[in-house]
């Protein structure tokens, strides 16, 4: 190789540019050194390669043949695996001064909205950290809700010292093996410090013996292994932590206290996926009713992305139950409801699903569907008002103390979150507050930082914590039920109005989920007086269906169970 002189490489991704303000200067720098970490073609790229290639002795043909090589090195590559131009899943690879988390998740097919849900959650409070670091303690109010406008006033971002946070991002492609090669990737290639679970619920399972191996800090923000008694302390799975509400809860708050007891159904249908949370939600599901003297009166399965469950349904008919249990992802649980619009079979109101001929069972479903606003959106107008499912009380905008937080993602993202943004979200704050507690990032002292501080919220009400022999963030005092509404109320006798929100701040005509007030409410002002009672109950967020009037009661009205529809 010759001496020629290196002819310049050009930059297709951020060429430099000069600004005349001296901040606005240092504003472009900043940006070229945050991008050259995530491993963007910047002139700071080249001129790192160019410093190398020289030290080589290497000339402008060979320099420039290997250049898009230091690019892939960087996390740069020439097509997404979805295959569209642009950067792979991941992200960038990042450089010595980031700390890389993996997330596993579904970016493609049916599922593909979870992935995007990951991804405006998590990038945001990646971006967060990264510019503003972690909340300070004036960043909260008194009553513990975030103060975004004093957080972001925060000028020094990082974590320990100004390290970056970076997300590695990997598709399961909706199989736990495609998920425990991933996570391989991400241990070799990228040596993340931590892991988020956010996709099949199997991939927790499938990836154990390799996080175990590695001894990886994880957190399970779409997943449930406390339902199954697979959490720690139960099972020698220490590295992982669960802040995804336990179906085992819902169900039992679901069917006993509602369905049974305040609705008077007596008998269920099971319709679920073939995935792992199909087979966890039927068989919890079947626990719950032996225990109220009961069982399902039909179940049947239907393969993750089938359209077309028909057959499943017609069967289901046949047994006459006043609800139908749909177990699985948001997508699959619109096919369900519009199967149920063909059959003629959509749900009305109580007295209709009582009688069951015609069979118009009211919907009760998995958490990770119609507790998501996207199934609403998909099954249009087979999607009823009534339908049910559960949460924990938080996420972003079901009160006004978090429109800011609202507002923060809608500048960021140029919509609103749809629901489930959250969890993905406070898992990153999570892993940042447990690094900055165990002053690094060695596995064993980030597990002991999770299991001892005192927790972390960024978009839920309640901080997230865990302790040694407590390894879930949420108790089942914090479980709140989820309702579907379609812009305005219903028609019945007695009526009933919808939440202050849809007045205050939701968007003309909202279609999707919202808070049933009337759910689990012994729990929750139990462990909640102040945010459920006197800021929901009393301010009227959430739908509240029906509201007499009871001078003895703190707020002056009880709910009851008159309302047809709830």
């Amino acid at each position: 190789m010759g001496e020629e002189p290196l002819d310049p490489i050009p930059s297709f991704e951020l060429p430099s540019t000069r600004p005349g303000a001296a901040w606005k200067r240092r504003r472009h720098d900043e940006e070229m050194e945050e991008r050259t970490e995530q491993g963007w073609d910047t002139p700071i790229n080249r001129r790192r390669f160019l410093d190398l290639a020289r030290k080589l002795g290497a000339g402008a043909a060979a320099s420039a043949w290997l250049y898009p090589a230091f690019l892939a090195s960087c996390g740069r590559t020439a097509l997404s695996r979805s295959g569209r131009p642009g950067f792979d899943v991941e992200g960038g690879a990042g450089g010595s001064a980031a700390i890389n988390i993996g997330v596993i998740s579904i970016y493609s097919g049916v599922g593909a909205f979870v992935g995007k849900l990951v991804d405006h959650g998590g990038d945001l409070a990646r971006e967060q950290i990264n510019r503003h670091g972690l909340p300070g303690a004036n960043a909260f109010t008194p009553e513990g809700f975030p103060r975004f406008d004093v957080y972001q006033a925060q000028t020094a971002g990082g974590i320990l010292g100004g390290k970056k946070i970076n997300l590695i991002k990997r598709d399961d492609n909706l199989s736990a093996q495609v998920a425990v090669s991933a996570v391989q990737e991400m241990i070799t290639r990228y040596d993340i410090k931590g892991l988020i679970f956010a996709g099949l619920y199997d991939d927790i399972y499938a990836c154990k013996k390799l996080v175990q191996q590695f001894n990886i800090p994880s957190i399970a923000a779409y997943g449930d292994l406390y339902s199954v008694g697979q959490l720690w302390p139960k099972t020698d799975y220490r590295q992982l932590f669960q802040m995804f509400p336990p179906d085992s809860w819902g169900i039992e708050l679901s069917l006993q206290e509602y369905a049974i007891r305040d609705r008077g159904y007596r008998r269920f249908a099971y319709l679920g996926d073939n995935t792992a949370v199909g087979a966890q939600g039927k068989r919890l599901i079947g626990e719950t009713l032996a225990r109220e003297g009961m069982d399902l009166s039909g179940a049947e399965q239907y393969n993750v992305g089938d359209v077309d469950m028909s057959a499943q349904l017609t069967r289901l008919r046949g047994t006459k139950s006043q609800v139908l249990l749909v177990w699985g992802i948001a997508g699959d649980t619109a096919h369900a409801l519009e199967n149920l619009k063909r059959l003629d079979a959509v749900y009305v109101d109580r007295p209709n699903a009582l009688r069951a001929s015609p069979w118009r069972p009211q919907i009760i479903g998995f958490e990770g569907g119609a507790a998501e606003r996207t199934f609403a959106i998909l099954a249009g107008d087979a999607a009823r008002t009534g339908t049910m499912s559960y949460w924990y009380l938080g996420g972003l905008g079901y009160i006004p103390q978090f429109r800011a937080g609202v507002d923060a993602f809608k500048k960021r993202f140029g919509v609103a979150p749809t629901g489930g943004e959250n969890n993905p979200a406070d898992a990153v704050f999570l892993f940042a507050k447990a690094f900055e507690e165990a002053k690094g990032t060695e596995p064993a002292r980030v597990i002991n930082a999770l299991e001892t501080m005192k927790g972390m919220n960024f978009s839920s009400i309640t901080p997230h914590s865990f302790t040694k022999d407590r390894h879930i963030s949420i108790e089942k005092d914090d479980m709140v039920g989820i309702t579907l509404e379609r812009g305005k109320a219903a028609r019945t006798s007695p009526p009933y109005e919808l939440g202050t929100e849809f007045r205050e701040f939701l968007a003309p005509g909202y279609i999707g989920p919202t808070q049933f007030t009337r759910f689990n409410m012994e729990g929750l002002l139990r462990k909640h007086p102040k945010l459920f009672g006197d800021i929901m109950l009393k301010g009227g967020y959430g739908t509240q269906c029906t509201k007499r009037p009871d001078p003895k009661s703190p707020y002056g009205f009880r709910l009851t169970n008159e309302c047809k529809i709830h």
